[in-house]
């Protein structure tokens, strides 16, 4: 049955590792040689001690939440496993050095030859005190299980949860009007795949509200089933079912039979005979049918569960809600929605509704202060919002509160917050694989961005990835991975592209309770000595005490991983950290496996690195060396090596090919200059950035290309050395590589010769199974037909670079795998047109990004191909054009439909003709507009823009535009951030005011919209919380707020610049920005004295700029001022910080 037990306790894994290794050959035959006293004996105690306490771990994890001796002991556990694990590296890493440095000849035995090698005599002797001390441990720890009652072979359930019912108080719900409304859509619509019966899936984080949401949903009017009478959008039979972990098919039948059948709870238990009742109950009939909490990704028991929904109603819906995206891809017909975090504001709301039930917020402000601190940690998780607010319900102790702010959430019992139980529950039904996987990312301060391939390059180098066979370790990894995000565990940055994820903090938190005292945050530190058990350290490079903490390093003699994590560098640009801090710190750490020393001052350590022969994660990214010492290549164990943007570094040491595990090396941003000899022979190196073959003056290291492992990306420079030797070059050098996925081709300088260029590009055609593809400074006028030929279906990007002969583009529209499409500094080209699109019926199937840039001699763009529905680029979400100066005409955007992000920067021909047909722009999906440095832009077309679903919009230097979009409160519903610069004639903002959802606006304050200014109407923005305003030509002006009722008292951020005759700020008016956290003021020469009754106690941080007159001598401000911001911990002055 799909999830009724639980995934295995954390330390299984780790433990079936060693296992593994003490079974095989090789190792048994060390142990049984005389040179370890009592060998044999010695392996087989330390195996069955391991054997004994691995029987109870399922038992005393499910323990160790509510019982703290228990947690206790599996930490003792813990550590005496790393310490197995150490000796055991020890032993194969000796061996691996044998083996490369040739002193164990035949591969086959090397075991045999370490064993018979004199050297070794003093690894043998220090060998057994360690097993020895290892099983003492073992000894005590399986004692102790006994008194803790630990048993062996329980099977670990979770504990009953109560079952979520439909019912629903909608007036307590907050922030989820927009994810009901498009749930009731989809509701309402049929299904455009043609199932008769749709299936919903809601996902996300356990506590985000997925219930609640198909509660909401449930109970809407338009929904409801409302007898006879019900109109044909509503349903005929609706049903509300809570289907838990497990996913029983006759017990969910049984209570679906109650509820469209006999209205009580159905005792049948033949499954023949209830789903036979069922499917005649529902026969011809609209239903819905919510299942609530799904963990089944059991196929065959949902294809038996959802036999009798076949005989409904066309347009019958199911929701479904689950943490995990595979349940969701299991039973979904219709697109998944994502429920994200609930916004600030609204996660106060929620939160304030349970603290101050019956009291007003507005009488306990030094509360509602710190209640908005509390509410910040919650990370717009809604479950911690109500159970937190529920926690502090109508206690007034300042204390009280501020003891729940201080606390960490996972320090609060199951008793008093629910939080806990409900993400443990998601960490439960993990296998134990992916628990250490998931712990391990505890070393991650929160907010911390990280990739797919960082991370899980950082898991194999902890040997936290079990084989599977037929599969590289890279994509054990990558499934590990897909499996945490599948289940809400990792989610993707908002602030970046698909590729970068983070953890909510919440989560992060649960995985710093799961690793304990192995794991330390030095940013969450506050003592200068280390737990004993540490294994993990992370910190924040920030250039403070970092080597008073960092030295006590020195007594943490087993840490396996030291991240130093990058921030922004200073000014100076300087790296962080001294080389002799690291040259003596790390002769100690002798078991470490991760390294990260990126912006740092490696100095000569590099040197003695050789020391550290456990390392298996090298990061050198952004430091200021020149050479890799050969050191580095004693490194046997080293899978990953990260020389990212090394700018100074121009070459590799000769023998890094030595490095026979290596499987990852970037050197992205470097100066290298060429490969090391051997580099191409290195199997496992599936990861690497870039195969670098420069191109010598005799053009004959061309030949380098036949080695046969060259990864999957491909960097050849220089190729114009390829063309004045002709003779370099063989026809389909690289075609025959089928794992080349990634190939960048650059030619520098001018051969004289173009037509060179183009049989040099022929010869150089890629295999079929190529993904990205980038040419540079490529001389001849046309492409070869290779390129845009269908064979290459695999294609996903392609960037053509300052080809600047180049008169016609390749059939681009007939890849029909294309995805991004960047086309920049081709100055030849003057016409797009037919050609660019291919004879293909549907060109441009799967084209989400294309560019268009620094294009100088472009002037039409001929729109052909594609059909009036789907338009000429159906799937297209981001176009960008920029630098195109003699481009004439209209752009295509009624061509496309799906355009999520339009960006225009320096074109002549943005007028507001923005469309090509309609006469007022619809652009129905638009996310962020940003329209920059077009100087003929004075409107939109027919001064209107429908953009329901528009979230930012940037407007720059346009210095004729004179206003916004009529109706913009009503046609761009969704607006949450605009941006308005450098636009002089800008005369007012619409009649009706702004979008009411706007959460940041900044603008440039001209007379005219300064004469305009109580038709702002910024009092009714509910949502915005960050005001930035820079004033022109309002010289005139005395005091700020230049009116009074101005300023949305919710603020959290408010900046203004330029008011050269401003003198004072109005008291009350800030008074009333209860919220205010963020106070920005600049170019205010003549301003003398802040607010008389002082800032709002709310404020963070106070910035000040060139405001000459709040300055005595070299004081800053007057003796009178420093009272008013005593409360404010950040105030700066001119960049300074006041102390």
């Amino acid at each position: 049955m799909a999830l009724a037990v639980v995934g295995g306790a954390f330390l299984s894994s780790f433990l079936n590792v060693l296992f593994d290794r003490m079974a095989s050959r090789q190792f048994v035959d060390f142990f049984r040689r005389k040179r370890l006293t009592n060998s044999t004996e010695l392996l087989e105690e330390l195996t069955s001690k391991l054997q004994s306490v691995n029987s109870v771990l399922d038992d005393a994890e499910e323990k160790q939440i509510r019982n703290p001796a228990v947690k206790k002991w599996l930490d003792e556990l813990k550590d005496a496993i790393y310490a197995t694990g150490n000796v055991l590296d020890e032993v194969n890493t000796e061996a691996l050095r044998l083996k490369v440095e040739g002193k164990a000849e035949k591969k086959d035995n090397i075991w045999g030859d370490y064993l018979n090698s004199n050297s070794v005599d003093e690894f043998d002797k220090n060998l057994e005190p360690k097993i020895k001390d290892i099983l003492h441990r073992l000894e005590l720890l399986a004692c102790k299980k006994q008194v803790l009652d630990l048993k062996e072979g329980v099977v670990v359930r979770p504990q009953v949860r109560l079952p979520a019912t439909s019912l629903v108080e909608e007036h307590r719900v907050y922030g989820r009007d927009d994810d009901k409304e498009e749930i009731i859509q989809l509701l309402l619509s049929q299904d455009a795949s043609g199932n008769k019966v749709g299936v919903i899936p809601i996902v996300g984080m356990g506590g985000i509200g997925k219930t609640t949401l198909a509660q909401l949903v449930y109970n809407d009017d338009r929904v409801k089933m409302i007898g006879k009478t019900a109109p044909a959008s509503n349903f005929d039979i609706q049903a509300w079912i809570s289907v838990s972990e497990e996913f029983d098919v006759v017990k969910i039948t049984q209570t679906i039979h109650g509820a469209v059948i006999t209205g009580q709870t159905c005792g049948v238990t033949d499954l023949n005979l209830l789903q036979v009742q069922v499917k005649d109950a529902l026969a011809g009939k609209k239903f819905l049918i919510v299942l609530d909490d799904v963990w089944n990704e059991n196929y065959a028991l949902w294809d038996v569960l959802k036999g009798p929904f076949q005989s409904g109603a066309q347009g019958s819906k199911i929701i479904i809600t689950t943490r995990n995206q595979g349940v969701a891809s299991v039973m979904g017909t219709l697109p998944t929605h994502h429920l994200k975090q609930l916004s600030e504001g609204d996660c106060w709301d929620l939160f304030a509704r349970h603290a101050f039930e019956n009291a007003n917020v507005g009488e306990h402000p030094h509360l509602e202060v710190i209640g908005r601190e509390i509410v910040r940690k919650c990370k717009g998780l809604p479950l911690a919002a109500k159970s937190l607010g529920g926690l502090l319900r109508s206690e007034l102790n300042p204390k009280q509160w501020e003891m729940i702010l201080n606390s960490d959430i996972w320090e609060l019992s199951a008793k008093e917050s629910n939080i806990l139980p409900a993400l443990w529950l998601s960490y439960q039904y993990l296998s134990s694989d992916l628990k250490r996987c998931f712990a391990y990312c505890s070393i991650f301060p929160k907010g911390y961005e990280f990739t797919k391939s960082e991370l899980v390059s950082l898991w194999m180098a902890e040997d936290l990835l079990q084989p599977v066979r037929r599969k590289t370790m890279e994509q054990v990894g990558e499934g590990y991975f897909d499996t945490l995000i599948s289940r809400s565990f990792f989610q993707l940055s908002s602030a970046h592209n698909q590729s970068i994820f983070t953890m909510h903090d919440l989560i992060n938190d649960l995985a710093k309770f799961v690793l304990g005292e192995f794991c330390v945050r030095l940013e969450d530190y506050d003592s200068l000595e280390f737990p004993n058990k540490i294994r993990h350290l992370s910190y924040l490079k920030t250039g403070v005490h970092e080597f008073e903490y960092l030295g006590c390093l020195l007594g943490t003699k087993n840490l396996h991983t030291l991240l130093a994590l990058p921030l922004q560098l200073p000014s100076h640009g300087k790296p962080y950290m001294t080389s002799k801090l690291h040259h003596f710190a790390l002769k100690r750490l002798k078991y470490l496996r991760v390294l990260i020393l990126s912006n740092c001052d490696v100095g000569q350590f590099l040197l003695s690195i050789n020391l550290l022969k456990h390392l298996r994660y090298l990061d050198l990214s952004r430091t200021p060396i020149k050479e890799l010492p050969d050191t580095v290549c004693k490194l046997y164990n080293l899978q990953t090596l990260l020389l990212l943007d090394c700018k100074d570094l121009t070459q590799l040491p000769p023998n890094l090919g030595s490095l026979i595990n290596l499987r990852r090396l970037d050197i992205r941003g470097s100066n290298i200059k060429k490969m090391p000899t051997g580099m191409g022979k290195l199997k496992d190196l599936q990861l690497q950035s870039d195969f670098v073959l420069v191109v010598d003056n005799s053009g004959k290291n061309i030949e380098n290309l036949k080695e046969p492992h060259l990864g999957k990306s491909l960097c050849i420079s220089k190729l114009t050395q390829a063309v004045l030797d002709g003779n370099a070059l063989e026809d389909n050098m690289i075609s025959d590589k089928e794992f080349l996925t990634q190939l960048a081709l650059t030619w520098e300088g001018n051969t004289g010769d173009s037509g060179k260029d183009e049989e040099v590009l022929r010869k150089l055609k890629p295999h079929s199974n190529l993904k990205e593809l980038t040419i540079d400074s490529y001389g001849h006028t046309s492409f070869p037909d290779w390129l845009g030929s269908v064979s290459f279906c695999n294609l996903t990007s392609i960037t053509l670079a300052d080809c600047k002969s180049c008169l016609h583009l390749p059939p681009f529209g007939q890849l029909h795998s294309l995805i991004q499409l960047c086309l920049t500094g081709l100055d030849a080209v003057e016409l797009i047109g037919a050609e660019f699109f291919g004879s293909v019926p549907k060109p441009f199937i799967s084209l989400k990004v294309l560019s268009f840039i620094n294009m100088m001699g472009w002037r039409e763009w001929s729109y052909t191909g594609g059909n009036e529905e789907s338009g000429t680029f159906p799937d297209l979400r981001k176009l960008h054009l920029n630098s195109c100066p003699k481009l004439t005409g209209m752009l295509p955007l009624d061509s496309i439909p799906n355009l999520e992000s339009l960006e225009l920067q320096d074109l002549e021909l943005v007028t507001g003709s923005l469309s090509q047909k309609s006469e007022y722009l619809k652009l129905l999906s638009l996310c962020t507009l940003k329209i920059l440095e077009c100087p003929n832009f004075q409107c939109f077309p027919n001064e209107g823009m429908d953009a329901p679903r528009l979230t930012e919009m940037y407007i720059r230097t346009c210095k004729k535009l004179k206003s916004l979009p009529k109706e913009m409160h009503t046609s761009l519903p969704s607006l949450q951030n605009m941006i308005l610069e450098d636009c002089p004639e800008l005369e007012s903002f619409p009649i009706g005011g702004l979008p009411p959802k706007l959460k940041t606006l900044e603008f440039d304050c001209t007379r005219k919209l300064l004469a305009n200014q109580k038709q702002w109407g910024l009092p009714r923005l509910n949502f915005l919380r960050s005001l930035k305003l820079n004033f022109i030509g309002c010289d005139q002006r005395s005091s700020f707020p230049l009116e009074l009722g101005v300023l949305p008292t919710y603020l959290t951020s408010l900046s203004f610049f330029n008011l050269p005759n401003v003198t004072t700020i109005k008291s009350k008016e800030f008074q009333n920005l209860y919220s205010l956290e963020k106070l920005f003021i600049g170019k205010c020469p003549n301003l003398t004295h802040l607010p008389e009754d002082g800032l709002p106690a709310s404020l963070s941080h106070l910035g000040i700029e060139d405001c000459e007159s709040l300055t005595v001598g070299d004081k800053l401000m007057t003796r009178n001022d420093f009272p008013k911001i005593a409360h404010i911990p950040l105030v700066t002055f001119d960049g300074r910080e006041l102390q």
